[in-house]
């Protein structure tokens, strides 16, 4: 039998063993061959020894192949068993991707990295959700408008005027509501003044304008104006009933106080009915003289005074006066 022969025998004769039989191993079975089962076969060549002799080699080369296994497996460092454990936690530490010219142009125009996820908004546990303002007011478009049409033209003269009637004495206070720096007054009675918030007292009744003349920033004049009714606090006072014309000074004539009268009539007359004297207007009097002239005879004498107050009010007094000299 030749080498390649006795090498393919264990070859076939380990080829279905299942133990992993690397290729050092084999290294080492076909240096053995070499080294003592060449040796033994010639051997038994040279003897003419049958078949059992060469049985005989080939267990001789299976025991040495044994343990040039054996010592193979046992040049591996031995190693205890180590109890199992729980394998650690392994950290996986992703590489960063580059960052694109697009996904910057993404971030700077819009605050946030491209392609990115939106998070779940994380509801807060035992809170409570906000009541509405059930106060609250919404100021509408339209009313903004208002206001802006209202005020942002605002006039140079605009006269406020508190109250715009009355009766006499009758005070009124007035004020430039507009932008005018410069204001100068006229109260339509005579009278005028500067200043921004005037007073004047009107004491005669009647229909006044109060012109308000005032100059800009600009340096342009503007004009405003507004009419104030002053009604009088009509009456008269008592008439007295006994007057005394000797010169002496001290009720030598009969008269008689009035107030707010726009017209009267007075009439005075004696027994007969015959008129003695009479006046119009409210600064008439009585001297104790007739129509003629000359001078009354003592006696009593009878008056009726008929009068309208500015306020519209009306007057009709009667009574008799006494004449002593």
């Amino acid at each position: 039998m030749k080498k390649n022969d006795i090498e393919d025998l264990f070859k076939d004769s380990f080829e279905n063993f299942e133990a992993e039989v690397s290729p050092g191993v084999w290294s080492n079975i076909q240096t053995a061959l070499k080294g003592v089962g060449i040796g033994l076969l010639g051997k038994a060549l040279l003897n003419k020894i049958g078949t059992n002799t060469i049985v005989a080699v080939i267990s001789s080369a299976a025991a040495v192949i044994s343990t040039v296994v054996i010592m193979n497996w046992g040049s591996k460092p031995h190693t205890k068993p180590v109890a199992e454990s729980a394998p650690a936690p392994k950290t996986v530490v992703e590489k960063p991707k580059p960052v694109a010219a697009d996904e910057i142009k993404e971030f700077l125009s819009t605050g946030k990295p491209a392609n990115s996820t939106p998070q779940p908004a994380v509801k807060a546990e035992n809170t409570q959700s906000e009541a509405p303002d059930k106060g609250t007011i919404t100021i509408k478009k339209e009313k903004i408008n208002e206001v802006l049409s209202e005020y942002s033209n605002l006039a140079v003269a605009s006269i406020s005027a508190t109250p715009i009637g009355g009766t006499v004495p009758l005070i009124v206070n007035v004020s430039n509501g507009g932008t005018g720096k410069i204001n100068k007054w006229y109260f339509g009675d005579g009278q005028k003044e500067t200043g921004l918030n005037p007073v004047h007292i009107y004491d005669v009744p009647g229909v006044y304008t109060i012109v308000l003349s005032s100059i800009g920033a600009d340096g342009k004049t503007s004009l405003d104006s507004v009419k104030i009714e002053v009604t009088g606090n009509s009456s008269i006072s008592s008439i007295p009933t006994t007057f005394s014309p000797n010169g002496d000074g001290e009720i030598d004539v009969f008269k008689f106080n009035s107030q707010d009268i726009s017209n009267m009539d007075v009439v005075i007359f004696d027994k007969s009915g015959k008129t003695i004297y009479k006046w119009q207007g409210t600064k008439g009097q009585w001297d104790g003289k007739d129509l003629s002239g000359k001078p009354a005879k003592e006696g009593t004498y009878f008056y009726i005074v008929n009068a309208v107050g500015l306020d519209g009010k009306k007057f009709d007094q009667k009574g008799r006066i006494n004449l002593t000299r």
